[in-house]
């Protein structure tokens, strides 16, 4: 009987231990050990009393607020309500002075202020951390601001042009400029256009007019990726950014908006690698004709221009006598032979208007992922410099690039002779 009780006074006791040690914890403030050091700061990135450090423990789990009160009752804010766990380490944040965007009675700034340093003055501080059971806990304290360097690191002129923009290399409308002044020196100038999934298309600068992040006229030039062999966004209506941060961290916004059609990264080939040229054996005055399929393997147009397939040309003419000049962007079919002195001298659109292309306001265009039939003839009119000599064709994409895989396609000997 007297070991029955002697253990249940030692599990009653075990118990009352426990209690008190969990009352003792729980006893402890949610919010402890705040400090604001020093209480004197400059934020003028001189190196000098720039900082604040701002040192506080929570006991409990907390989402914690840090903002500062004015004299006229103004609030500002720092951090808003970030969630932060028990720590046996005190937190610690540096402060240079910087807070959310606001804007002072009398400003209209053309711009979105992200985050501005406080102009100078003596404010009140403010802790306040916010339990999960829904306690709360503040602390308070003084702080002085002097010397702050408040100039704002705006950009002005801020321009998209042109606002619709075709990233597909048809050499209309491919490039984007985009023109900043920024009106000191800054951390960081940056540029991109968000995607609707939140990407950033990251815009580069061009750095002929001013060096980087210098104030001044800046230029930004945008292709898309393009040129860089990605595809470019998809069509639509984008938001471009423009974000200058400088030394403090103070942070403005600039937003236009781009508008992007018929976007896509154009493939192009000859089917199958396939040309027929006939005859391969032929007569001064007789025509040498070819006929061969492109197909567009891309999902966006392809522009062409004449001379239009089933066009005639004499030996000794080229696409230039026929009133054809070479045209940045273009797609067209070339011929070509062993001692021809120019590049693909014969050259002839990869369609025909209203058959195989399409009209998109004055030019005609191969649509995607379509096929079409391009023919062409030269009447050879004097005799070249050898009998027996190669002839092959080209699908070239004007002032861009001959792909490999279409560049010297299916050459085939042709013998030409006197009559």
């Amino acid at each position: 009987m007297r070991l029955r009780l002697t253990r249940r006074i030692l599990v009653l006791g075990c118990a009352l231990a426990l209690a008190w040690i969990v009352s003792a914890c729980g006893s402890k403030p949610l919010l402890d050990d705040v400090t604001v050091i020093p209480d004197l700061i400059t934020p003028n990135a001189d190196g000098q009393t720039d900082l604040a450090t701002i040192s506080f423990r929570l006991n409990r789990s907390a989402d914690v607020t840090i903002r500062f009160h004015d004299w006229n009752e103004n609030v500002f804010t720092f951090r808003d309500g970030i969630p932060l766990g028990v720590d046996e380490d005190p937190y610690t944040v540096l402060f240079p002075g910087v807070v959310a965007g606001f804007t002072l009675p009398g400003e209209d700034y053309p711009v979105q202020i992200e985050r501005r340093v406080l102009p100078d003055g003596v404010y009140t501080w403010e802790i306040i951390a916010r339990g999960r059971d829904g306690e709360t806990a503040s602390a308070t304290g003084a702080l002085t601001i002097q010397d702050a360097d408040t100039e704002l690191p705006v950009i002005t002129g801020f321009s998209v042009y042109p606002k619709t923009f075709s990233p597909n290399q048809d050499g209309i409308d491919d490039r984007v400029t985009i023109n900043a002044f920024l009106k000191k020196d800054v951390a960081a100038l940056t540029v991109y256009m968000l995607d609707e999934n939140g990407v950033r298309h990251h815009i580069p600068e061009d750095e002929r007019a001013t060096p980087l992040n210098q104030a001044g006229f800046h230029t930004f030039d945008y292709d898309g990726g393009i040129d860089a062999g990605a595809e470019p966004p998809p069509d639509g209506t984008y938001i471009v950014y423009a974000e200058a941060r400088d030394v403090l961290g103070q942070e403005i916004v600039v937003t236009d908006t781009l508008t992007l059609v018929n976007a896509g990264r154009p493939m192009a080939y000859i089917l199958n690698g396939d040309v027929e040229i006939k005859p391969t054996t032929l007569v001064i005055s007789d025509t040498l004709c070819f006929t061969l399929t492109v197909e567009n393997d891309s999902g966006t147009y392809l522009r062409t221009t004449g001379p239009w397939s089933g066009s005639t040309y004499r030996s000794d003419e080229n696409f230039n006598a026929l009133g054809w000049a070479q045209e940045s962007g273009v797609f067209r079919v070339g011929l070509d032979f062993d001692t021809s002195l120019r590049n693909y001298p014969f050259r002839w659109s990869i369609g025909r208007p209203e058959v195989d292309l399409v009209q998109i306001g004055k030019h005609w265009y191969l649509p995607p992922f379509a096929r079409s039939e391009v023919t062409g003839c030269v009447q050879i009119v004097e005799m070249p410099p050898r009998v027996n000599l190669y002839f092959w064709a080209g699908l070239m994409h004007e002032d861009v690039e001959i792909a490999p895989i279409n560049n010297r396609v299916d050459p085939q000997l042709v013998e030409v002779w006197e009559p």
